[in-house]
């Protein structure tokens, strides 16, 4: 198997350059998350039951996309920021 070489362009990019990108990525997607919970918490307020079954539907969606990105941006700090 022939090993290829890195490409110049991405030899410009720096560790901490895809590490704040990641963390970019984590900030976005949890305050994205926040905003979905205040929606449903703002319709428990207005219909009890139909804002709390729409918390139990997209709680486990929310909290597992901001796992997903903190995981990512955990992953590239701890191997990429030694």
């Amino acid at each position: 198997m022939k090993k290829t070489d890195e490409s110049d362009w991405t030899k410009m990019i720096t560790n901490e350059t895809v590490c704040r990108y990641f963390y970019i990525i984590f900030f976005v997607v949890a305050v994205m998350a926040a905003f979905a919970v205040g929606m449903d918490l703002w319709l428990m307020v207005k219909r009890p039951a139909l804002g709390f079954a729409m918390l139990l539907r997209s709680a486990p969606v929310l909290i597992l996309s901001v796992l997903n990105s903190l995981f990512l941006y955990i992953l590239c700090a701890r191997t990429l920021l030694k």
